[in-house]
């Protein structure tokens, strides 16, 4: 639902308001996570949790736009101190009663927030499929994929990979946390470095974590792989956020297909790393690497044809 949601509703917040999606986002979201708490069957699973994946979708895009690329950096900072701040406090909460009502009530934080947003409404004319700005941003969405598509294939077996080198659930949640905290401190070094040095370091810095892991003997190896890890993260998501809100007009949907792209691959990855895993672990994190390096030689040869077409134009 975040794929298909994500590019919707950012279209909606170029054509309707971008300040409206935000709002209705965050009571959507704070609704249905609510609703978790009374989750009794299979059915009503899959149906709150599609509900949770459009109210996440919502706000994104539109709110990024908000934004602007100026404060880019301390934006996109900004999520994963959410995300590093979230999963501690969900492991603190530990009683999905208190873990879903502490999220709904942060949505209606937000969304409280949201209504003090000063904005000045430009209403576009974007088409419901807006193929023109896929097609102007492919040299971002291509690599980004290609690159967390191979990530999404090893977090789908990271926790049990890191306990065959001695970590316990404890150091698990450590390992997972030195992530964000160095997203969050390189997103804020790096706000302003160019987006096309950016995305080029994040693709190198990726293929190379992947490949670290692969290599890796010892939980102890994985302290300095996950701050190169938050290294990388943070000069790909940046310089492609930065990309976007600097060469579209059409900002919330442009960076909304970039949500939608995050789903996709979070869907593809998984299910290839899954069998790929069948031939082992390390096989499955050397695959990955491999990827990863692919998507940065896909990045420089879409980037060039890119270049060749401005010059014409």
């Amino acid at each position: 639902m975040v794929l298909i949601a994500s590019t919707l509703f950012g279209r909606l917040g170029d054509t309707l308001g971008r300040k409206k999606m935000v709002i209705l986002g965050f009571m959507v979201s704070a609704a249905v996570f609510y609703a978790h708490n009374f989750i009794g069957d299979l059915r009503s699973l899959f149906i709150i949790r599609m509900c949770a994946g459009i109210g996440v979708a919502m706000v994104p895009g539109p709110l990024a736009a908000l934004v602007g690329s100026a404060s880019v950096g301390v934006f996109t900072a900004a999520g994963s101190f959410g995300f590093m701040i979230a999963s501690i406090l969900a492991g603190f909460l530990q009683q999905k009663g208190l873990v879903f009502t502490t999220s709904a009530l942060m949505c209606v934080i937000g969304m409280i927030l949201a209504l003090k947003i000063r904005e000045k409404v430009k209403r576009l004319t974007v088409p419901f499929f807006p193929w023109q700005v896929i097609k102007k941003n492919a040299d971002i969405y291509v690599p980004y994929f290609i690159r967390h598509s191979a990530a999404s294939a090893i977090w789908a077996i990271f926790p049990i990979y890191l306990s065959t080198l001695g970590a316990d659930t404890v150091l698990i949640g450590i390992l997972y946390a030195i992530n964000p905290l160095m997203q969050v401190t390189f997103m804020l070094v790096l706000r302003h470095v160019k987006s096309d040095r950016l995305i080029t370091t994040g693709l190198i810095a990726s293929a190379v974590t992947f490949f670290g892991y692969a290599l890796a003997g010892h939980w102890g190896f994985l302290i300095g792989l996950q701050a190169l890890l938050g290294f990388s993260w943070a000069n790909l998501y940046l310089g492609s956020m930065k990309h976007l809100l600097e060469e579209n007009t059409e900002q919330a949907t442009a960076t909304g297909i970039l949500n939608s792209i995050f789903g996709l691959s979070g869907i593809i990855g998984p299910l290839i790393g899954g069998l790929v895993s069948f031939l082992g672990l390390r096989v499955l994190l050397g695959f990955s690497t491999v990827v990863a390096a692919g998507g940065f030689i896909v990045s420089r040869n879409l980037r060039r044809r890119a270049a060749k077409i401005r010059h014409r134009q």
